[in-house]
């Protein structure tokens, strides 16, 4: 039974749940293994064009198969919910590549707004370390701290942003 069908029924919400929660757990860990009709279209949305394609997807079939304002109102807000409980999990497959995602998308995804995000930018090109300071406000370690970023720089050389001969230098 395809997504939009079991939508229509009492449940849905907690259908919508689960079956969000495993498409991505399957494009995690196999992306190409079949997981039941529901499952797949959540799984071929995400691969084909991210969050934007499943809102879209589920608007137009909620539109062809009639739901009440309130019902399509409630569904997008459910998925609006879901990806921000899911936001590392989306995030680990946008990095991946596996799932496309727009600067916005990013972004929405981390919790920033565009101008946020330009005020931190901003802000580092001052010699500010924004990023250290909510570390250290949350009671994060400088050892904790300095693991953190060498980790991110080895993300950064193996998703080719470094170059692949950069070192992560050690912790200060």
């Amino acid at each position: 039974m395809a997504l939009i069908e079991n939508l229509e029924h009492d449940g849905w919400e907690a259908f919508l749940r689960t079956s969000f929660r495993f498409a991505l757990e399957v494009l995690k860990e196999d992306r190409f293994r079949p997981a039941g009709s529901s499952v797949d279209d959540l799984k071929s949305w995400l691969t084909a064009g991210g969050i934007a394609r499943v809102r879209f997807h589920l608007a137009e079939q909620m539109k062809m198969r009639r739901f009440s304002r309130d019902r399509m109102a409630a569904v997008i807000n459910c998925l609006e919910k879901l990806v921000d409980e899911n936001r590392g999990a989306l995030l680990h497959l946008m990095a991946d590549g596996i799932v496309p995602g727009s600067a916005a998308e990013c972004l929405a995804a981390c919790g920033f707004s565009e101008t946020e995000f330009h005020e931190l930018l901003d802000r580092m090109t001052r010699g500010e370390r924004p990023f250290e300071e909510w570390m250290r406000e949350h009671g994060h370690t400088d050892e904790e701290i300095a693991h953190i970023f060498r980790e991110i720089d080895k993300w950064l050389a193996r998703s080719g942003i470094l170059p692949r001969s950069f070192s992560p230098p050690n912790a200060n």
